[in-house]
């Protein structure tokens, strides 16, 4: 597969009808042309035609689409892009079914290329929004086996090399009625540069990590020693489910943010002086169902590299 920088020149050249950019009944008609072309299995032929749809009239068909292609490729820079087409058609997106495919494709390309801890919380807002979805359901079933047990290699990888970023939500249209609840989704958190999302999960209304997580403590202190990330300062960030008060989950959630911070100091002693800790309470969470296996999921630290 063609770079897709080549593409767009290519798409300038070999298409000399001009464009507005508001005008999308040309948009379309480009888009229905690279439909045709994907259908023939011409993907380069597509991607240049989507290119000029979205140069013409920006829309969520074209992005998801110039997504979906893009992420074929083995190249970096074409994923990079395919990242970028998707945070663009799910600002677009006007309905649950293409938000659920959106987070799905994205989720997956994440996962794809060795980082689901970034891709968790997409699939998960994905099986949310379509919970009868066998493929999003087997994809989140495999990346939340893959998240329980992470590797010093995904947690490195995650904050230094994901393609991950974070989603734009949608404007509510101007003029909403009052008391009419506009669609909001919540925006994975760490949206303020790379983080990671480490399955250290806590006991209710405690500090103690669960037996089944406590070994990421120190896969994680190992991971933040790597050589790699000398001289990087890091922010852990803790988190509770949505259970009790808010002043009381802030407070133990920073509570818990500073308990691993300690421990990690105690693993890799280079680590002292480099780590910040917040409390987010249940502000941020990163499953939004409300059975135990969500509560659990949303009693976690979180780790944003400086």
């Amino acid at each position: 597969m063609r770079n897709i920088a080549r593409w767009m020149m290519i798409g300038s050249m070999i298409l000399s009808v001009p464009s507005r950019a508001d005008d999308c009944a040309l948009g379309q008609r480009y888009l229905l042309l690279a439909q045709d072309r994907v259908a023939a299995f011409e993907n380069d032929a597509a991607i240049t035609l989507l290119h000029q749809s979205i140069d013409a009239c920006p829309s969520y068909d074209a992005y998801e689409q110039l997504g979906e292609l893009a992420a074929q490729s083995p190249q970096r820079e074409d994923q990079e892009q395919a990242v970028a087409a998707f945070v663009s058609a799910y600002s677009r997106a006007t309905s649950t079914p293409a938000r659920a495919r959106n987070l799905y494709q994205y989720a997956a390309l994440l996962n794809q290329e060795g980082d689901p801890e970034n891709a968790y919380p997409l699939i998960q807002r994905a099986r949310s929004l379509d919970p009868s979805n066998a493929d999003i359901n087997q994809l989140a079933d495999k990346i939340a086996i893959q998240i329980q047990h992470p590797t010093q290699e995904h947690i490195v990888r995650a904050l230094k090399y994901s393609l991950y970023q974070p989603l734009r939500e949608p404007v509510p249209p101007q003029g909403t009625a009052s008391g009419q609840s506009a669609t909001k989704f919540q925006t994975p958190p760490g949206g303020g540069g790379p983080s990671v999302n480490i399955p250290i999960n806590f006991d209710t209304a405690s500090v103690m990590v669960d037996q089944e997580t406590r070994p990421n403590i120190a896969i994680l202190a190992h991971a933040l020693a790597d050589a790699s990330m000398q001289g990087r300062d890091f922010l852990f960030v803790g988190h509770s489910d949505a259970r009790g008060g808010d002043q009381m989950n802030v407070a133990l959630s920073l509570q818990r943010a500073d308990a691993i911070s300690q421990s990690v100091v105690a693993i890799e002693p280079s680590l002292k002086g480099r780590i910040k800790v917040e409390g987010h309470g249940a502000h941020e969470p990163i499953d939004t169902g409300t059975d135990e296996r969500a509560l659990r999921a949303n009693r976690r630290l979180q780790v944003v590299i400086k």
